[in-house]
């Protein structure tokens, strides 16, 4: 049997390519239908159904599966209630509290990590005891339980994101996850595709980037650094 000259081979091989990754972005199961009759709908479903449609799918299969909350339905502006309504602006802007305070080992761990009960009720035994929210952070405590939080972010497991290398080299956190210090109920920022992360390392990262992504103009200091940028080997994520 003869074999087809490459130049008939390659065409095919790169339309077949093309099909099945359109086809595994949008072979996903729909999402935002309300929960069967009697059961009851949970934080994470309710916050499914009240995103979805907001973030258009992309044509390929890595922009498709672009995050934990495109497999859902959500995707960007994805914001699902909390277990209790913890006020960034009034940690961040007025208490001044820095954000590895509650998310402790994102400069060390690939996971940024979250507090634990106790950290929450260092202050609170003290402060604001008698507001519904805290109540509800006590009896956490009591029970010594940890809060149930809904998570937002979360790319795919065939990705490692490691928080310590890109908080270590000096992106804000607000450059990846937006002005959180200024929402009132948080929400996903960015798309988190494989495109969104490879553009910030085929064009570098700068400090002023980081000072403008978090709403502070850049000083002289920062406008003179150089911008760093990263490989952009597959290895680098998949791995």
């Amino acid at each position: 049997m003869t074999r087809p000259p490459r130049w008939v081979i390659i065409p095919v091989v790169a339309a077949l390519t093309l099909a099945a990754s359109i086809i595994t972005a949008s072979a996903r199961a729909p999402q935002g239908a309300a929960p069967a009759a009697g059961a009851q709908e949970t934080l994470t479903q309710q916050a499914n159904r009240e995103a979805a449609g907001k973030a258009a799918r992309g044509p390929f299969a890595y922009s498709g599966a672009s995050g934990y909350t495109n497999y859902l339905g959500g995707g960007v502006g994805r914001s699902p209630a909390q277990p209790i309504a913890f006020p960034h602006p009034v940690h961040v802007n007025t208490l001044k509290l820095d954000c590895v305070y509650c998310h402790f080992s994102a400069f060390k761990s690939p996971d940024p990590g979250m507090p634990a009960v106790g950290t929450c009720m260092g202050c609170h035994l003290l402060v604001a005891g008698d507001r519904p929210e805290i109540q509800k952070l006590a009896e956490y405590s009591t029970k010594q339980q940890p809060i149930p939080w809904v998570r937002i972010h979360k790319v795919p497991e065939y990705v490692h994101f490691p928080h310590m290398r890109h908080v270590n080299a000096g992106v804000t956190c607000q450059s990846c996850h937006g002005q959180v210090n200024n929402m009132q109920q948080v929400f996903q920022y960015a798309s988190l595709n494989m495109g969104w992360c490879v553009s910030c390392h085929v064009k570098g990262y700068s400090p002023a980037d980081g000072m403008r992504a978090a709403g502070i103009v850049p000083d002289s200091a920062a406008l003179a650094e150089p911008r760093k940028r990263a490989t952009y080997d597959c290895s680098n994520c998949h791995y």
